[in-house]
């Protein structure tokens, strides 16, 4: 009977929590009761737990309003990454004119590129991958509709009409306390999109992270020499590090992603080498759109690698982490061959005269899906970092599996949850939700295997979801 108290216990805190009222007997939804029924009994209290906690998200984007009323196949690009980059199949511009373009817009572009065809072909195998078959009956049960794709979008767009009210019911559904919001995407829109966003998901309160290639695109472009570049890019990082240059705010740390450009990232301390590509860049503007993607990315390569490390001095100097984009996709554009997450040894190191400096690492997406490797790199290296976004939850139920894998190799203290989300807010509920699960789920393994107690599991849960990120991040929020 007491095996049955706790399951039914655990059945309610787990059922949606959203803005449909549900009744307090309604317990878990009929496709999680399988899962639920055959879990250990002290996943019951182990669950329980963590469900409760507050989230930290160590590395997520920007959400715009332009999804609040959507349909389904655009919903299913902007939550894909095999979607969201439909642009780059075609020539520049050609996409948004289509996507954006009257009738004989469309049909003109159809007639020239083939696009609606090719858009039906990428989503509807979108539509057939289990993510999706997943995240459809998440979604019905929080929205309380029936479990079908074109149901669930129409229960969402009917939220569209208060969006931010959706959206914020989203992140206190899953108790996201603090966010890592990184700025170098802003899906078109400026400065006070970001203020529109922050301000509607409070209580839960968001630090900016700037990207070295935001700085990069104001400077790249400009006819000065490396010398006035160089003092400018170094202004710009302080003004971003210690003033209020993060859009109006202060940054508590920056990101690169130099890794799928150019692999293997060796810190550059020479300033000749930059100036040469400084220059090599100067002359290569007329001939740049005939270039592929790595020559493209060669004629910058040590321009990059200089102003990463430039930016990697000054992030250890006031011990602010960098985070560095790993593994993931984001194909076609990116080379994926160049993602390996042992590529950021020589950063982890950054050593100079003789001596390793370590400054704070974050391999960003798991290494996904390199993830032993990025597991490894974490374990071996005191300042390299583990984040667990787009694997979290793009990885749904097998998480579990992967958080074992994470755990078995790198320190508790060093584990930090992420989602990467981006374009809709649904990706912030789909992380929280799918990862405090079989975060537990992972650490009963740990507890029905003699490796840790219930106590011990609840405080790693703890460290995973929130106290890690403000330790690596110095936030004050005591």
């Amino acid at each position: 009977m007491k095996k049955q108290s706790r399951r039914s216990s655990a059945m309610k805190s787990a059922r949606s929590k959203g803005n449909v009222p549900s009744s307090p007997d309604r317990g878990v939804p009929e496709h999680l009761s399988v899962f639920f029924s055959r879990q250990d009994p002290r996943f019951d209290v182990i669950f329980e737990a963590v469900d409760a906690l507050p989230i930290d998200d160590t590395h997520c984007h920007l959400i715009t309003d332009q999804d609040a009323v959507t349909t389904p196949q655009r919903f299913l690009e902007r939550i894909s990454l095999t979607g969201f980059p439909i642009p780059r199949y075609f020539p520049d511009g050609v996409y948004v004119s289509w996507l954006n373009g009257d009738e004989k817009t469309k049909y003109d572009l159809n007639k020239t590129f083939d696009i609606q065809n090719k858009v039906d072909g990428i989503t509807a195998n979108i539509a057939e991958s289990i993510f999706i078959k997943f995240l459809v009956k998440e979604l019905a049960s929080y929205l309380g509709c029936r479990p079908t794709l074109n149901e669930v979008i129409e229960a969402r767009n009917e939220r569209g009409s208060d969006y931010w009210s959706y959206v914020n019911g989203l992140f206190r559904d899953t108790k996201y306390k603090n966010i890592m919001l990184e700025t170098g995407v802003l899906d078109g829109r400026g400065p006070e999109a970001i203020s529109l966003f922050e301000d509607a998901i409070l209580p839960c309160q968001s630090y900016r992270i700037s990207r070295i290639e935001q700085v990069q695109g104001e400077l790249f472009g400009l006819d000065i020499s490396f010398d006035e570049f160089e003092d400018r890019y170094i202004k710009r990082l302080h003004e971003i590090l210690d003033g209020n240059g993060n859009f109006g705010k202060p940054s508590y740390g920056m990101k690169s992603y130099l890794l799928p450009d150019i692999g293997l990232i060796r810190p550059l301390y020479e300033r000749r080498p930059a100036e040469l590509s400084w220059q090599a860049l100067r002359k290569s503007y007329d001939s740049r759109n005939n270039l592929d993607r790595e020559e493209s990315a060669q004629v910058t390569k040590d321009l990059c690698r200089y102003t990463f490390t430039l930016a990697l001095e000054e992030c250890l100097k006031r011990d602010m982490p960098m985070q560095i984009h790993t593994g993931d996709g984001e194909a076609p554009w990116v080379i994926l061959r160049n993602q390996d997450p042992f590529y950021l040894e020589e950063v982890c190191r950054f050593d100079k005269d003789n001596m390793l400096r370590m400054p704070k690492i974050i391999p960003l997406h798991a290494g996904y899906p390199s993830v032993g490797k990025a597991a490894w790199l974490s374990h071996l290296y005191p300042n390299c970092y583990f984040e667990l976004s787009i694997m979290t939850p793009l990885v749904h139920q097998n998480l579990y599996e992967r958080y074992l894998q994470v755990m078995e190799a790198v320190p508790l203290s060093k584990i930090l949850f992420a989602s990467d989300a981006f374009h809709v807010p649904e990706l912030y509920w789909l992380s929280g939700r799918w990862g405090k699960r079989y975060l537990a789920q992972a650490l009963t393994n740990y507890v029905a295997g003699g490796s840790l107690n219930i106590e011990e599991a609840i405080e790693a849960a703890k460290m995973i979801l929130y106290k890690n990120n403000r330790a690596v991040y110095n936030l004050d929020l005591a």
